[in-house]
């Protein structure tokens, strides 16, 4: 992907943000957010969070779980992941709801997004959720190259197709994501080779859980604290030879803060 803007490209970029100032706007002078049938579309001001979580302690889980979203595949480690970590998205019935990102645009074409992202979010490490941040989890997953691009990343090769530099018999690329660029501090501009409506929905896997990028350079996430490091309502706090404890994340952006520590013991 070429880092520079195409002037088209450049042009929806423009448009959109420009779009997003006066929607803002007219939202401000009205006392409410107007219809408009091509306006951004806006998350919802509530938590769009969701856990697997217990309310109380007690759950027995495997001592091999992987806190490392874009690898972890078993079910006691998806469990904690969704309590740790957050998507871009989300899937409430034919409905895609956005969770980290606050409103996005597709181009006519189904080619670019802009993805706003939601401001005041903050990792469990002190991280703030940026544009740098998101991009850094979507060149790791794309990138083999990348920082932690470390494992197999399954889920990226089977619902992308393939990872950057590799092409098929015809010498097209595999992969139908082809890179993200930062527009400014809480603006993503991703790029398609190839239209894909369902795009958005696929975001919305546990694998692409946006991580700290801090925890890139371990490697195994989880064994040390702060590693596992999300945006989730709940957070890493002790993991030992006999299990691990979750604590509610007291700075969570979503609204009302749980008050149950979970505590889970391995099998």
């Amino acid at each position: 992907m070429n880092t520079r803007f195409s002037s088209t490209r450049l042009l929806f970029v423009l448009l959109t943000l420009t779009a997003l100032l006066l929607s803002a706007c007219a939202s401000n002078a009205t006392g409410g957010a107007g219809e408009a049938t091509d306006a951004p579309v806006t998350a919802p001001a509530e938590s769009t969070s969701q856990t697997n979580a217990p309310v109380d302690g007690g759950n027995i889980i495997s001592k091999d779980i992987l806190l490392d979203p874009a690898n972890a595949t078993d079910a006691d480690s998806l469990m904690i992941i969704k309590s740790i970590y957050e998507d871009l998205f989300r899937v409430e019935g034919d409905k895609i709801v956005p969770v980290l990102v606050e409103s996005y645009t597709a181009s006519k074409d189904g080619l670019d997004y802009i993805l706003i992202l939601r401001s005041g979010v903050t990792f469990h490490d002190g991280t703030p959720l940026n544009a740098d941040a998101v991009i850094a989890n979507f060149n790791r997953w794309f990138d083999p190259e990348a920082p932690g691009h470390s494992g197999d990343f399954a889920a990226w090769a089977s619902i992308f197709g393939g990872f950057k530099g590799e092409t098929d018999e015809s010498g097209q690329p595999k992969s139908g994501f082809d890179g993200a660029e930062k527009v400014d501090g809480h603006t993503v501009l991703i790029h398609l080779n190839r239209p894909d409506n369902l795009f958005l929905a696929k975001l919305n896997n546990p694998a692409f859980a946006i991580v700290s990028p801090a925890a890139f350079s371990a490697d195994y996430f989880g064994t040390q604290l702060g590693v596992a490091a999300g945006s989730g309502p709940y957070q890493l706090s002790a993991w030992t030879d006999t299990g691990l404890t979750l604590e509610p994340n007291t700075g969570y952006w979503g609204g009302a803060v749980a008050t149950v520590m979970l505590e889970y013991l391995f099998k």
